[in-house]
C-alpha cells in the first residue's frame, strides 16, 4: 500500500533515510519516525505519507540526537525520543520544539507510555525494565542479564498483548520471551496496555 525511501540507498531528504529504527503514530494517522543509525533525526508524515517536517542533528545539545532508537506519543500528544547513545529520552511537542530531557538512563532502546501515564524503558546496559513517571522518576526497575529463561540481552523492543502478557524481543540473545502476570501481582509491577491518543477537536 505505500514504500517510504528506497531500500539499500539512504539520505537526509524528504524521501530517504538512514536506518530508521521506530514509528510512532497520532491518532489521525500522522506519524513519526525515528531515523536511526546513520542519521539522527525525527521525520514526520502525515497519514498518507506525505513529508510534512524533520528536526534533529548529530550531537549531545537539546533537540540533537546520537542513535534515535525509539519513540512515542503520550495522551498529551508530547513526542518522546529514546536518544539511546547520548544516554537520555528527550522530549517535544509534536512540531519538534524541545521540551525537556531525562538523562538518568544508560540506553534506552525502547520506550513505552502506557495508558496509565507512565513510561517503561528497556535499557540495553542494564538489561532491564525501568519505570518511570512522566516527570522522568525512576519509580521501579527489575530484570537481569544473562542467557538463561527470564533473563534479558539486549531487549531491543517490547510488547504487551490484550491480555496483559509481555513479549521482549532480544537481539543479542536471538529470541522472544513470553513473561505472564502471576496471579495477584502488584500492578505497579506490571507494564500496562500502550497508551491510547485522543483526537484534538477541529473546532
Amino acid at each position: 500500500m505505500l514504500t517510504l525511501g528506497e531500500r539499500l540507498k539512504q539520505g537526509e531528504d524528504d524521501k530517504h533515510f538512514g536506518r530508521p529504527t521506530d514509528i510512532a503514530w497520532l491518532p489521525d494517522g500522522t506519524f513519526f519516525v525515528s531515523d536511526g543509525y546513520v542519521n539522527t533525526r525525527v521525520v514526520k508524515f502525515d497519514k498518507n505519507g506525505k513529508y510534512l517536517m524533520t528536526w534533529g542533528t548529530k550531537g549531545k545539545g537539546p533537540g540533537q540526537f546520537d542513535l534515535p532508537h525509539s519513540i512515542d506519543i503520550d495522551a498529551q500528544r508530547r513526542v518522546y525520543v529514546a536518544d539511546r547513545s547520548n544516554g537520555r529520552i528527550q522530549i517535544f511537542d509534536e512540531s519538534g520544539k524541545y521540551l525537556s530531557e531525562w538523562d538518568n538512563i544508560r540506553q534506552p532502546y525502547h520506550i513505552m507510555i502506557t495508558a496509565d501515564q507512565h513510561l517503561w524503558v528497556a535499557d540495553g546496559v542494564t538489561n532491564k525494565f525501568l519505570k518511570y513517571d512522566l516527570n522522568g522518576h525512576l519509580l521501579y526497575s527489575w530484570g537481569t542479564y544473562g542467557s538463561f529463561p527470564g533473563a534479558f540481552w539486549g531487549v531491543h523492543q517490547f510488547s504487551i498483548d490484550s491480555a496483559g502478557n509481555l513479549y521482549a524481543a532480544e537481539t543479542f540473545g536471538g529470541r522472544t520471551q513470553k513473561f505472564m502476570p502471576k496471579q495477584g501481582a502488584d500492578p505497579a509491577t506490571l507494564i500496562g496496555q500502550p497508551v491510547k491518543i485522543t483526537q484534538v477537536s477541529s473546532r
